[in-house]
């Protein structure tokens, strides 16, 4: 049999391996054709397992009496078949052994069953497909369980986007039904997320992970898309409106492109040729005016919630949190995409496979900050690969690197793809391009396709000896006329005409009451999560916390001595305006504390938040781990500066009252800086409408000048400081009230409007961060 392997170290760069024998062991003797390092890896037997090909099938056995072997991070005890994409470990600690290819000989020539309509007839194509593409059948029996679980499950699905227990299937007298089990990702029927119990009819496709499951009336027809997605564009043309001319700007014309599974392709062009834009269709967040991009023969726009699992996007602009470390960060990220169900040790293997296929595993405990720039990208691809996407689009990681990170970094993503992961990639950087990438895909001005092929037959084809001067060859004919060239080629035939499937309809996307498209994830789990990673980001930033504490020295210190002692003012109408004027000042700075801390949060944000969003981020979880730690500092913020001022200038009343009403005006504060951060574009932008909030809490407070008439109805509907005075003015006590001359206030009516005004704010702040889509 041919073996080709990914064997991933505990750190430096995955190793390729191809073998080829009848019979391959593994272990750390020196015979063994998968010979590790003893020295590495002690635990690993002599000859720990083998791989051999038996009736047909490839199988692993084990043969160690000391350790285990896991296939899939499961220990067998038996020979067990093995596919393209599975993963062997030779111990709880030895290194992963990822199949990338696994042929007899001769290999078979028929596609597999399933995917005849997506597969061309060229072997290594079948190779690819073979094994985790393989049509399979359920027979649904007496019904059962759907999981990952082998335990108590009656349909296995082995794959980190399956919970344990993810759904169950109800079979009665006159229907067959499927229901969720509060799984982490969600069962989808038809591309849409149920809800509820749901009466399966012939026909009907279901989605659980990245498997696809057709309901053919009797049993499950199913195959899996793991390390296999094949991804068509027909007729792609974009177009959007010039905002100074109103006039159409075409993005994409007429692209028609086929990525397989195992290939990786390069996305280059000249400025404004649509290769952001291309990739932003492909990957499903840019729905095009025409023509449609599938998955493995399913509409990636009509049902992108059942299929988005599937895919990652990694930016030119890294976005991460850098006063984490690298294992925090991938950790959370393992928290928030793997199932709930995910134990601990899985979730910390996890992190480890992810460093060490990146490369990073000497790196985790650094700050994000302190890495290099290299190393700064490789975490962005180990964050997305926390999720083992099977469809990866890159653009433009390798902008500004050196040119030996480039060369690894593409190393590192030439690996990825022959791991079975379909890989795009934007790129400028041309130098490494002809030795890693498998295509290159070439658009022209106005986004037109000029090319697609190797980049040898990119050279033959445009008559350049490097392949850097494309660009120049490019800008001596018209687009149009690249374009009507290539279609017109052979080239084009090969690479795009002979590998498009052939077209069927594209089922119509419905949509029933029983249905919903938001996230499945459970509130409280994800709220625990990100408040802990939020919290961590902030412990990170030494600076933000010293700046927290020093607004409210600040202002206590102020106020202490500009107020001093009110206890030593004998005049009573001079004591109490002074005390006016100092609770006045209390509560619009705790408000201000609450509203300039929060109005950054969202709009700082926004990238990471899209990315997340796209996966499976709860907008109410984030929104609450947000407000509960700013609350919270504002809380702290209040606390401290009311103590100085109470001990120090005595304004008569209630002091737990006052601190009460003090800390629900930081409260609101808060949740109308989350407001801020929401509605705004830019952190400038929300920095200059802080002020625009802050500065009616002190003119209509109603102590800078009494109120009346409209300015009144203003203030007692909308101005928070107004009824925090109001609350204020409340508690002092009556005696006090009386020789200051102040009219009595209710406490009741002062709580009620403040807290009216934060539950607005915040209802309005979770509405508009549900109907923020994608970012491109």
């Amino acid at each position: 049999m041919k073996l080709r392997v990914c064997i991933s170290a505990e750190a430096g760069t995955p190793i390729l391996k191809d073998v080829s024998a009848t019979v391959v062991r593994l272990g750390r003797n020196p015979t063994c054709e998968i010979s590790l390092d003893p020295v590495l890896y002690p635990k690993v037997s002599g000859e720990h397992a083998k791989l051999e090909e038996s009736k047909g099938k490839f199988v692993l056995t084990h043969l160690s009496l000391s350790n285990k072997t896991l296939l899939n991070d499961t220990p067998i005890t038996t020979a067990i078949g093995v596919r393209i994409g599975d993963q062997i470990r030779l111990g709880y600690t030895g290194p992963i052994i990822q199949i990338l290819q696994l042929e007899s000989s001769p290999p078979p020539v028929e596609p597999p069953k399933g995917f005849s309509e997506t597969v061309a007839a060229d072997a290594h194509h079948v190779a690819l497909l073979r094994g985790s593409a393989r049509s399979e059948q359920f027979a649904i029996e007496s019904g059962g369980v759907v999981g990952r679980d082998g335990v108590g499950v009656q349909f296995r699905l082995n794959h980190p986007h399956v919970s344990r227990k993810h759904a169950r299937i109800r079979v009665t007298a006159d229907s067959i039904t499927l229901s969720d089990l509060r799984s982490a990702n969600g069962t989808y029927v038809n591309g849409r997320r149920i809800t509820q119990a749901v009466a399966l009819e012939l026909g009907d496709r279901i989605d659980i992970g990245p498997f696809s499951l057709e309901f053919d009336g009797r049993a499950f027809v199913g195959a899996s898309r793991a390390n296999n997605v094949e991804v068509v564009a027909r007729s792609i043309r974009r177009v959007v409106t010039d905002r100074a001319s109103g006039k159409p700007i075409t993005l994409l014309d007429d692209i028609n492109l086929v990525v397989r599974p195992g290939e990786f392709i390069c996305l280059i062009g000249p400025s404004g040729s649509g290769k952001s834009t291309l990739l932003s269709t492909l990957s499903g967040r840019v729905t095009p005016e025409e023509g449609a991009v599938t998955l493995n023969g399913r509409d990636l726009h009509a049902d992108f919630a059942a299929l988005k699992q599937d895919i990652a996007v990694v930016p030119q602009k890294d976005l991460l949190h850098d006063t984490l470390s690298v294992g925090q960060a991938l950790r959370y990220t393992a928290e928030l995409r793997l199932p709930s169900d995910t134990g601990v040790e899985d979730l910390e293997s996890s992190v480890n496979e992810i460093l060490s296929i990146v490369g990073l595993s000497h790196r985790r405990a650094t700050i994000i900050r302190n890495l290099s720039g290299g190393q700064l990208k490789r975490t962005s691809l180990a964050n997305e690969l926390m999720s083992k996407p099977t469809l990866l689009f890159l653009d433009e990681v390798t902008s500004g690197l050196d040119e030996q990170t480039d060369r690894e970094m593409m190393g590192l993503f030439r690996i990825i793809a022959e791991s079975g992961k379909t890989v795009v990639c934007i790129t400028h950087n041309l130098a490494n391009v002809e030795a890693e990438c498998h295509l290159v895909v070439i658009l022209t001005e106005g986004g037109r396709l000029g090319f697609v092929g190797t980049v040898n037959e990119a050279k033959t084809y445009f008559k350049i000896d490097r392949l850097g001067d494309v660009y120049r060859r490019l800008a001596e004919r018209p687009a149009e006329a690249w374009q009507h060239s290539f279609q017109t080629c052979p080239l084009f035939a090969r690479y795009i005409n002979d590998r498009l499937p052939l077209a069927k309809p594209l089922a119509p996307k419905t949509a029933t009451s029983k249905f919903d498209a938001g996230g499945p994830t459970n509130f409280l789990r994800q709220w625990q999560v990100l408040t802990r990673r939020y919290v961590s980001v902030l412990c990170g930033d030494v600076s933000a916390l010293v700046a927290y504490v020093g607004q409210s020295l600040l202002v206590a210190i102020l106020l202490a001595i500009v107020f001093g002692s009110l206890a030593d003012i004998e005049n009573p109408l001079v004591r109490g305006q002074r005390t006016l004027n100092l609770l006045f000042l209390l509560s619009v700075s705790s408000f201000w504390f609450g509203c300039n801390n929060a109005a950054k949060e969202f709009v700082k944000e926004r990238a990471i938040f899209s990315r997340e969003r796209d996966f499976n981020l709860r907008v109410d979880s984030y929104y609450a781990s947000k407000s509960v730690v700013l609350a919270s500092i504002g809380l702290l913020q209040v606390a401290l500066l009311f103590a100085i001022v109470r001990v120090w200038c005595g304004p008569p009343g209630n002091a737990f009252g006052q601190l009460a009403i003090l800390s629900l005006l930081a409260i609101c504060g808060t949740t109308a800086g989350l407001l801020i951060s929401v509605l705004a574009r830019t952190e400038e932008v929300a920095v200059a409408l802080v002020p625009v909030i802050v500065i009616p809490q002190i003119i209509l407070a109603g102590v800078v000048a009494p109120l009346s008439g409209f300015a009144e109805v203003i203030a007692r509907g909308t101005i928070t400081s107004y009824s925090g005075q109001q609350g204020l003015e409340a508690l002092i006590p009556a005696a006090d009230s009386s020789s200051f001359g102040l009219v009595q206030r209710s406490l009741t009516n002062a709580m009620i409007a403040s807290g009216i005004h934060a539950f607005l704010s915040i209802l309005l702040a979770v509405l508009v961060l549900r109907r923020k889509r994608i970012s491109s």
